[in-house]
């Protein structure tokens, strides 16, 4: 046992869960063997049922308690309490890291281990109190924190946002409002300097009474004197393979929210060691802040129920306590190391739990990270016994990462590998095949043995080939068995696959019949619609080739009466232009008459008539002088239907024409 203790990273324990007050179950397929000594138990032994053809197997582990171990006797024997002085390093210089962690099938008891229940305080909650009464006074002050945050961040390794307690716990719980409102101070986040108005309250309820028992005040730790300390909490779960802050919920409330997820990661302050990067950490400085944060972060946690489960876990969740630590000096820079407590998901049978659905694919995901994590404890275990260096197969999920990443030694860094213990819990009267594959996993050692007929506590071990082949030809049996289950469940599967494609084709044909007789509708509406247009298109055609035609006859009429407008106005001009050279023609001549009669006496003057130059004018041409005038002068007095008149000017009676009447 010490050489399998000192080779392990976890040193592995066994819990076995009390059987429930209404289980008249009698098929126990776990017994503890009881050591010759006063030394606890350490070895069990796992039946299979009697209707089985199976091997008796036989598990060791560091301790493994029975059912009557209390919460008590779990938190010493698991020696938690010299972990907590190593975190607390007491002695100066860097702590040890340290994680505990449980693994068991769903419903074995594994968070009522770690996290206690109503009445019960679990070990988580058992560690925090001894860890705060161990720092005592050397506690920092709470109110000399948001001086401080700047140092704490400077030195904080995974890139977080840090708010103080009585921050947090303001935005998470909404009773107590007025109570709190002048006592709190308004710390920022680091990064923004600027006074903050308080957050969006999550309007959690307040616990009204905290388990107290099993009392653990008499427990104490030393620490460092010549320090001071402080607790940063963070809590995350890892829900199918993603990582997920618990400290830092959506703003939403519905149940289909989705998160952001955090990287694991090395970062500029940690290149030897990987961190969860972007978490929201809690600087608490009282066991009661650390408890108020912890119950707000287990709030976020995804549970669901199943059939084998009312409230099973489908994550695995993550809380860290960091322990920061400096020396008085104001020089002094911050150091410390951190506590993970971790609370598995359990594995599940889909056949048992009856899950479908998301609920289905969580069940899967957490089989196969614990399946991840069964073969890294496998390949420790296997150290002992093997000359060649075992490589832990760690990389393959998240949960192997988180859990392996940081436990080895690394060179050139001076920081100590952690220490782990693996509470594993089983149920004596569970599921054979689930209990049978988790102790496997996590045993720290495992020997096969041929059972004898009449009882299952005398056996054999195996010694010769003989042996050994009954064994395989018992394990071939089985793989038989199991065979024979798998080819009725492929059966099964076959058929409601061959149903299932039955109804796609019946609905196929289903859906080509709606498009064809969608297909009809819309050819038939569309024919209607466009038969409308194109009678709405022909009426309108009609009635503009009429106002067309209106248009175009108006326009003829128009232009006829132009042309007849513009006759009568040429005669009128050329008749207007006669006239006008015969009253030019007759001023010239008078014009010669009146310079002949001023140039001669009244004596000598000839008669016109006797003149050469001046012919008189006949009969003839005054009268039709006068019929000219005539014409314009009606012309004028009754002009054309249609016409504008034409002002015509009117000529002097010449005194020829006096002479002439």
């Amino acid at each position: 046992m010490d050489s399998a203790k000192s080779h392990n990273l976890f040193e592995v324990y066994l819990r076995l869960r009390p059987p429930p007050a209404t289980s008249s179950s009698t098929d126990r397929i776990l017994n503890v063997e009881q050591p010759d000594d006063d030394a606890a138990p350490s070895h069990i032994t796992l039946n299979p049922p009697t209707d089985r053809r199976r091997a008796i197997e036989k598990f060791a582990f560091t301790q493994v308690f029975e059912e009557d171990a209390t919460q008590l006797d779990v938190f010493h024997c698991t020696e938690i309490v010299p972990m907590i002085q190593g975190v607390l390093a007491p002695q100066g210089g860097e702590g040890t890291d340290a994680v505990v962690a449980t693994l068991g099938v769903t419903g074995s008891g594994k968070t009522h281990t770690i996290l206690g229940s109503r009445s019960q305080r679990g070990l988580t909650q058992l560690a925090l109190d001894v860890l705060f009464r161990s720092i005592g006074a050397n506690m920092l002050d709470a109110t000399s924190l948001p001086s401080l945050l700047d140092s704490l961040q400077a030195c904080d390794s995974s890139e977080s946002t840090l708010a103080t307690a009585p921050y947090y716990i303001d935005s998470m719980y909404s009773d107590g409002q007025a109570s709190r409102a002048n006592s709190r101070a308004a710390t920022p986040m680091i990064g923004d300097h600027s006074i903050m108005s308080p957050p969006p309250r999550r309007n959690l309820a307040r616990p009204s009474a905290l388990p107290q028992s099993p009392d653990v005040s008499a427990l104490a730790v030393p620490c460092d004197p010549s320090a001071e300390y402080v607790v940063v909490i963070s809590m995350y779960e890892v829900h199918n393979d993603r990582i997920y802050d618990l400290l830092n919920p959506p703003k939403t409330t519905t149940k289909d929210h989705r998160r952001r997820p955090l990287l694991f990661k090395s970062t500029e302050l940690s290149p030897d060691r990987k961190v969860v990067a972007g978490l929201r950490k809690v600087i608490c400085t009282s066991f009661k802040e650390a408890i108020l944060v912890l119950e707000a972060g287990l709030q976020e946690r995804r549970v669901a129920g199943t059939g084998s489960n009312s409230v099973s876990s489908r994550s695995h969740g993550f809380f860290c306590f960091e322990v920061k630590k400096k020396t008085r000096s104001r020089r002094s820079h911050w150091s410390g190391s951190k506590l993970t407590i971790v609370d598995l998901a359990g594995s599940e049978r889909a056949r048992d739990a009856k899950t479908q659905g998301a609920t289905l694919v969580e069940a899967g995901k957490i089989n196969e990270s614990l399946m991840y994590l069964g073969q890294c404890l496998q390949t420790q275990s296997e150290a002992s016994s093997s000359s060649k260096p075992n490589i832990v197969p760690y990389r393959q999920c998240k949960l192997t990462e988180l859990l392996f990443s940081n436990s080895f030694p690394t060179s050139g860094h001076n920081h100590r590998a952690q220490r782990g213990v693996m509470i594993v819990t089983a149920d004596p009267l569970g599921d054979f095949n689930a209990t049978s594959q988790i102790l496997r996993y996590s045993a720290l050692a495992r020997e096969v043995t041929v059972p004898r007929s009449g009882s299952f506590r005398n056996h054999t071990p195996l010694s010769d080939g003989r042996t050994t082949m009954e064994i395989a030809a018992l394990e071939i049996a089985r793989l038989s068995d199991e065979m024979d289950h798998l080819r009725l469940d492929l059966e099964h599967q076959t058929e409601a696959r061959m149903e299932a494609e039955a109804h796609l084709l019946s609905m196929e044909d289903r859906m080509l019949d709606m498009e064809a007789m969608i297909r009809e509708e819309c050819a038939n509406e569309f024919e209607q619609r466009l038969a409308l247009e194109l009678a709405r298109f022909k009426a309108s055609m009609a009635l503009e080739q009429e106002r067309s035609e209106e248009h175009w006859d108006r326009k003829v009429d128009v232009l006829e009466r132009g042309l007849d407008a513009d006759d009568s106005h040429d005669k009128e001009n050329v008749l207007i232009e006669n006239l006008e050279e015969e009253v030019e023609r007759l001023r010239r001549d008078n014009a010669i008459l009146k310079r002949e009669l001023a140039s001669r006496s009244p004596s000598k003057r000839k008669p016109l008539e006797e003149r050469d130059d001046f012919a008189a004018p006949t009969r003839g041409e005054v009268s039709n002088l006068g019929r000219k005038l005539e014409r314009m002068r009606v012309s004028n007095e009754a002009p054309r239907s249609g016409a504008s008149p034409k002002k015509v000017r009117k000529l002097a009676t010449k005194r020829w024409d006096d002479l002439d009447g």
